[in-house]
């Protein structure tokens, strides 16, 4: 009787350990199994939180981001972390974008998002950033301009401290063949691809 209770004891928790098995982001790993959790072990995710302004001129961009955590994927039977953001843009003291209230509705699917996303990248991955560290991690997001949704859209985001200012460069580029829903569509974002350089706020 005692060695079935161990054995059962056991088997719970290899199960269990099997179900709830974390593995992080910047390895994730097709063979591991369902329910396996994608988790920021390392905190890459964690230096991009908070608020983050570029202003060039009269143009402004502020940028906020969140993570979270434990994001189930229906799809694949896994939970990830991610990071979720959402921006606002000015011109002249005109809005021209202002997305960032979307940020705190949790009701909103993850990647319906204007901005979400959690693929690590490293140095030699494209785009290429020849001033990284060896070690240095950088993070995609995807990136939707509400008018213009049919554009593909991206950025990868590099966090650096320079004099004790955190600084967040931006790579804004479009990452995929677009189809263009009629021949006026506009083939580019209201913010203009680019490289940016952000200041935390």
């Amino acid at each position: 009787m005692k060695k079935h209770i161990i054995l059962i004891t056991l088997f719970t928790i290899v199960l269990s350990s099997c179900k709830a098995q974390n593995a992080p982001l910047y390895r994730a790993d097709p063979d591991l199994p369902e329910g396996t959790h994608y988790k920021d072990l390392d905190n890459d995710l964690n230096d991009f939180v908070g608020t983050w302004k570029w202003q060039n001129n009269d143009s402004i961009v502020i940028i906020k981001f969140q993570k979270w955590e434990d994001i189930y994927d229906s799809d694949y039977n896994q939970y990830e972390d991610y990071l979720v953001g959402a921006y606002k843009f000015t011109v002249n003291g005109t809005i021209i974008e202002d997305n960032l209230s979307q940020l705190n509705d949790n009701s909103i699917f993850i990647l319906d998002h204007y901005i979400a996303g959690n693929t690590i990248l490293h140095k030699g991955q494209y785009p290429k950033c020849e001033n990284c560290d060896d070690n240095q991690r950088q993070v995609f997001v995807y990136f939707t301009d509400p008018q213009r949704e049919y554009l593909n859209s991206a950025m990868v985001l590099r966090y650096k401290v320079e004099g004790g200012i955190e600084k967040m460069e931006v790579v804004f580029y479009s990452f995929n063949y677009t189809v263009q829903p009629s021949i006026d569509s506009p083939m580019v974002n209201r913010i203009p691809y680019g490289n940016y350089t952000f200041i935390k706020q």
